[in-house]
């Protein structure tokens, strides 16, 4: 009989569901609670949610003594270098003008949008605004890579995977088939697009369909390019396959604003897959493995 898992909502703002495979059922459903309670011990930390957390506290003073929020910080700075800009984890100020924008009903000065882009880099090489830092682009992956670790301590366990909204992380025997949704068609009952078999690997969606600003009567994704403030819309969707959830996390944020080529080879580069959803409806693969309806 199959594994129900364990299924928790909301969990990091999503649909959250963790499945281990073990001898027994009592093993299992320990090791899936450890694996819930570690992400919710963790979303605490980095939820932009709530105004006491250290996320919150790091961005007010500048410093913060939390070991993981440094690890992540380091992390996302080390990928902002390794995406050339296409990731940036100090976003926080660009959102702000199109939000201000969107209450004003009026497009962003374009000379506010080329002074904020500057300020992004402005710290220096190796380093960030801590004041605008937004890492919703790389926390959640890198969230799943810990807590599935969390599984594995009892070591019976052969198999577990983590789903959390776009992301999925698996581990051990019995790879898992994901289905890609269709940006155009997010609809429940429509069938995926394509299908793809994870095998201790992570997989990550991210898209602008869903969101947007309405400013003047039109609507732009929030979606926005680091490097020129503006919002990206050429690719509807990016499906990335990467060792670990947080870089399946970040590469399908940075092929969002990135040229089709230019995802291509950045995922080459880093031992990724990618699957791309244009916004004419065309796609662009990586690899075979990914499976078209």
């Amino acid at each position: 009989m199959a594994n129900p898992g364990l299924t928790v909502e909301p969990l990091l703002g999503t649909r959250g569901e963790a499945n281990v495979t073990a001898p027994s059922t009592a093993v299992a459903d320990a090791a899936e609670l450890a694996v819930v309670s570690e992400a919710q011990r963790l979303e605490a930390i980095f939820t932009v949610f709530d105004e006491s957390s250290a996320l919150h506290d790091l961005r007010r003073n500048g410093t913060t003594d939390i070991p993981e929020l440094e690890v992540v910080v380091d992390l996302a700075i080390e990928w902002n270098r390794r995406t050339h800009g296409a990731f940036h984890p100090s976003l926080q100020p660009l959102v702000d003008v199109w939000d201000s924008a969107e209450a004003q009903n009026l497009l962003p000065d374009i000379q506010l949008l080329k002074t904020t882009v500057d300020a992004l880099t402005s710290p220096g090489p190796g380093q960030v605004a801590l004041s605008g830092l937004n890492l919703n682009g790389i926390a959640k992956g890198w969230i799943a890579d810990r807590s599935l670790a969390i599984a594995f301590a009892e070591q019976s366990v052969t198999s577990a995977w983590l789903s959390l909204g776009g992301d999925l992380i698996h581990r051990g025997e019995s790879p898992v088939l994901v289905g890609i949704e269709n940006p155009n068609r997010p609809y429940d009952n429509v069938a995926p697009m394509a299908t793809v078999e994870i095998a201790n690997e992570a997989l990550a969606t991210s898209g602008g369909g869903r969101r947007w600003w309405t400013i003047e009567g039109a609507r732009y994704p929030k979606v926005l390019d680091p490097r020129s403030g503006q919002p990206s819309d050429h690719i509807h969707s990016a499906t990335v396959i990467a060792p670990s959830a947080a870089a399946a996390d970040v590469l399908a944020t940075a092929c969002l604003v990135l040229s089709p080529d230019e995802a291509l080879a950045l995922t080459k580069s880093e031992n990724a897959d990618c699957f791309l959803v244009r916004s004419d409806g065309g796609v662009v693969a990586s690899s075979a493995r990914f499976k078209q309806a």
